[in-house]
This record gives C-alpha cells, structure tokens and sequence, in this order.
C-alpha cells in the first residue's frame, strides 16, 4: 500500500488496551492494543506492531504488522509486513506478503472476495 496514502481511521485501541466482543466499525481502525471477538469494518483495519488480535476480520482493505489469530476477508487489498504473524485462513483480491512476514493458513485470492461467511 502507498505510504503516503491518507486512510481515514475513525477508531484507535492503543497499546495496553484490551477489547473483547464484536466490533462493528463505519470507518477504519486502527489496533495496537489486543481485541478478541469478530471485527467488522467497512473501511481499513490496521494492526500495529503490538497488536494482538484474536479474532475473524472483515474489512475492505488490511495492513498487518502484528499478530493476528482468526480468519480474515478483505474485498480489496491485504498486506502482511515483515513482523506480521497470522494463523488463519485468508481472502482478498491482492495480496502483498513482504519477506519476514509468517503466515499458516489457507490463502484465497479471486476478483470478489467471499464477504458473507466466515
């Protein structure tokens, strides 16, 4: 993703802070906290470096640079930084892995992305 891209971020659990339940967001997030439970974002999801996130993902786009455990379907674009750790199945129409990033899970890249089930 461009780095000097404007993304609008209308939440922000920052480092220290712990979430659990569904979260339900209009615009993006940004986590450098730990969330457990189901996101569902209509805009862009961010997890910082000391993100911990249990948890299913829907979002458009994702950035992950921390640690996620749970599936995760973006209808646009994913990408994995080098210090990303994922453990679950993902879908999305690209995808950038960068060398570092670990990942174990089954991967689905197609035009649309299955955004109805888990």
């Amino acid at each position: 993703m461009a780095k000097n891209r404007q993304i609008e971020l209308s939440t922000i659990i920052g480092k220290g802070c712990t979430i659990e339940g569904n979260l339900k967001i209009q615009g993006g997030i940004r986590i450098d906290g730990s969330v457990t439970g189901e996101i569902d974002a209509e805009g862009f999801v961010v997890i910082g470096n000391s993100g911990s996130v249990k948890a299913n993902i829907k979002a458009k786009e994702c950035l992950v640079s921390g640690t996620l455990d749970g599936d995760i379907i973006v209808t646009d674009t994913l990408e994995l930084e080098k210090t990303s750790k994922v453990n679950g199945n993902i879908s999305a129409k690209r995808l950038t892995v960068h060398n570092g990033a670990a990942l174990t899970g089954h991967c689905n890249m197609k035009e649309e992305s299955k955004t109805s089930e888990w």
